[in-house]
Formats: C-alpha cells, structure tokens, sequence
C-alpha cells in the first residue's frame, strides 16, 4: 500500500526538482574542471587495516589446547596468524580482510575502521536515513569505479561483520542488502569470505527470523533516503530558516540530528545493559577477577531486551557441571578469559550465560571431563531492564489508584442516588 502523502512531501519534491534545474550538471562541470590529481577515486586500502593482537583474551593461549579453539586459523585465507605459547602474531602475509575479528568468539584481534560497536553504528546510521543500506566489499566496489554512496557500507570482506552483530541490526532494522555482483567472490584471493559471510548471515537470519536482502546488479541499487528522513530534513530546515544560515544552508543537519540521537540512544541503552547485568549477577568472580563482555556480546543482549521473544531462537551452548567428576582444580576458569565461570567457596561449579561466548574451551581444560556444553536457557540471555521495570510498577500502581478512585467515585454516586429516591418518595 502506497504511504499517504500530504502537502509538505509535495513541497519536498518540489525544492528537490528545483535543485536538479538550478545544477542541471550536477557535480559533472566541476570534475571536469578540476585538476586530474585532485580528483578523489575509490581505495581499497582506505577500508582495510591489519589487526592487532591481544593474546590476554585468546581462548587458545588460556586453555593451553590446541583443541580449545582454531577459529582464527581456519579462516584465514593465507595462514597469516600463528598461536605459539601465550603469544597470537599476525604476519605480513595478512590479507587485512577482517575474517579472524568476526570468527573470534573473545574479540582477540582488533581493527579500529570494523570494530563491532563503530561498525553497528555506522549501519544503523545509514539504515535509519535511508530505504536500503548495502553492505559490500571493497573488490565489488572497485568493480563500480567510483566513490561509495551514502549508503554504500564497504568492508574489507562481508565476512567481517559477525553474526551477533548481524542479528543485533535484523532486530532493529528491515532494510539491510548486501550488494555482490555475480561471480565476484570466485577469483578473490580472500578464499574463505564466501563461506564465512554466508554462515554468518545465516545464523542472524535464524536467530531473528528476518532476511537479509541481496543486490547484484548495480542499476538496480536503491539511493533513496527514507521519507521520515526527508520529512526532517525538511522540517528542520523551515524552523532554522531566519535563525541559522548554516542550518538554511545545509538542512540535512537536522535529519542528522534526529539519526545521532537514536545511535545515542542506542549507546545509551547498552551502557544500562551492562549496569543491570552487573547488579543482578554481580561484576566479578568469586576469585575478584573481573567478568568480561565482548562488543559483539553487548549488542546481542541489548538486542534481546528490547525483543526478549528472540531469546527462545539463540540455541547458544553453556558448560554443565557433573559435580561427582569435578575436582575443583579452577583449569576451566583459566581457560575462560571472559570469567563467565566460576567456583564458590564450596567448590560448586557455576556460569553466566550472558558473559559466556560458547567457545568451549573450559570443557576442553578440563582433564576429569566434568564439564559438557549444553543449550543455555534463553531467558538466562535477557537482561531485565530496571528503567522499563520500574516504569511499568509505577503505571501499574496509577492503574490501581485510578480503579480505586473510581470505585470510591461510584459508591458516593450510588449514595447521592439513594438519597434522592428517598426524597422523591417522600
């Protein structure tokens, strides 16, 4: 169904129309006078960065078991990445494609232009201004020989973006496309990107229960922004017209305005998450050791709390404990570089579903084999949220008031009706 539109969509397009005739050339006259030099043209290099490595967080160096984890070596395309006692290097043969930072469940290597927190943001920007969002990679944009558009992501590899951060943006958003042409993936030296961003939108796919779009012919690419966006836009500059030159001048500011504050408000909500979840399960161990969240983790379980429903579709693996095998040797809390396990005073073996990022490794420490990986339970993955909590206490509590007020508004009625009918009686 068409949306219904009304005066101030005919005025949108109408200033839209009169800047095409104003700019019949549009930014062609000025590329053609511009020095050759000057002209900006796509760099892959612009959106790929080699990763750093902190092995404190490696799964593998905690548990001192090959067979705790091998994501990252898997992955690589050019085994770049060597693990050799406590130490996880990165040689100059790397690709820079970004595959081990979506693959580690610990967050180990680290790439400050696709970090998980900046790289949601980024897609929740575009995604809130514009009808389509792509995400692509740098080799099916060098095919367009041009600049990315507004709402063109470009990663090093679609498979940089991992699954939970996928489905944290399914949740949010409906408009998500990935823009490959055919055949792109067949000849790039970045062997294992196909697999690897397929499985993971894959998974998010699952979890959420929406899709993720797919474009492959560049004419058909959608630049649109959305229409609340260009309500803003315009609406924003009417009200600053006689206040502000820069904002006449530039009334996307105040669509801008509108996408910043619910990226805000986004950050704001995970900060809040994570306050909760420190004060119902507590921010460390019983042995005073910190208990670590991964960005990637962050944005799930934000995700979950606004959509709790979604729980019951993460089947995540926790360990379980066969407390007549445990000898409480602690091997499987220095295997777990999050500390979502723990062991009270007693020995008793316990985790936090919420910290643990299902890798395993503690049940591969473990010698005695205690420990086996379970389905968690999904409400274990929702944080409550105190605010809406105590907002739904205190409308619950004006609800009881009003019905009471009611009540004692109807008696008094019946009261003053029964004293008239004695009246007319008489």
């Amino acid at each position: 169904m068409a949306e219904h539109r009304d005066m101030i969509d005919d005025l949108i397009d109408i200033q839209s129309d009169w800047r095409a005739v104003s700019n019949p050339l549009g930014n062609i006259a000025g590329t053609l006078a511009a020095n050759p030099e000057d002209v900006k043209v796509f760099d892959p290099s612009e959106y790929k960065g080699r990763p750093r490595a902190n092995s404190l967080f490696c799964v593998r160096v905690a548990a001192r078991d090959e067979a705790a984890c091998s994501r990252c070596l898997d992955v690589c395309p050019v085994s770049a990445i060597a693990i050799e006692g406590s130490s996880v290097k990165v040689d100059d043969s790397c690709r820079k494609c970004g595959l081990c930072t979506s693959v580690c469940p610990t967050e180990v290597f680290l790439v400050q232009k696709i970090m998980a927190k900046a790289l949601y943001d980024k897609v929740a920007r575009v995604a809130s201004a514009y009808e389509q969002c792509y995400v692509t990679c740098t080799r099916a944009m060098g095919r367009l020989h041009r600049l990315p558009k507004d709402n063109e992501i470009v990663l090093p590899c679609v498979g940089a973006m991992s699954a939970e951060l996928w489905f944290s943006l399914l949740t949010e958003y409906d408009n998500l496309s990935v823009y490959l042409p055919v055949g792109i993936c067949d000849k790039c030296r970045t062997t294992t990107g196909e697999e690897c961003y397929v499985n993971q939108i894959g998974q998010a796919e699952e979890w959420s229960g929406r899709s993720v779009g797919l474009e492959v012919d560049e004419a058909a690419l959608n630049h649109e922004q959305t229409r609340a966006y260009k309500r803003s836009q315009f609406m924003g500059s009417m009200a600053n017209a006689g206040k502000s030159l820069v904002a006449a001048s530039n009334p996307a500011l105040a669509g801008a305005a509108a996408v910043a504050n619910k990226i805000k408000r986004h950050s704001n909500q995970i900060y809040e998450m994570q306050r909760s979840l420190e004060r119902t399960v507590g921010e460390k161990t019983q042995a005073n050791r910190r208990r670590i969240l991964t960005q990637n983790r962050k944005a799930t379980l934000t995700a979950l709390q606004a959509h709790p429903r979604l729980a019951r579709r993460l089947d995540l693996k926790v360990p379980a404990c066969d407390a007549s095998l445990c000898t409480m040797c602690g091997d499987c809390l220095k295997a777990c570089p999050q500390h979502a396990c723990d062991l009270d005073a007693q020995g008793r073996f316990s985790v936090e579903p919420a910290y643990c990022v299902n890798c395993g490794a503690c049940a591969v420490a473990c010698e005695e084999g205690a420990l086996t990986m379970v389905s968690c339970d999904p409400a274990a993955l929702v944080v409550v949220d105190e605010e809406a909590e105590r907002k739904k206490r205190a409308a619950a509590r004006q609800r009881a008031k009003i019905a009471e007020a009611k009540e004692r508004g109807k008696k008094q009625l019946n009261k003053v009706l029964d004293g008239l009918e004695r009246l007319a009686d008489e």
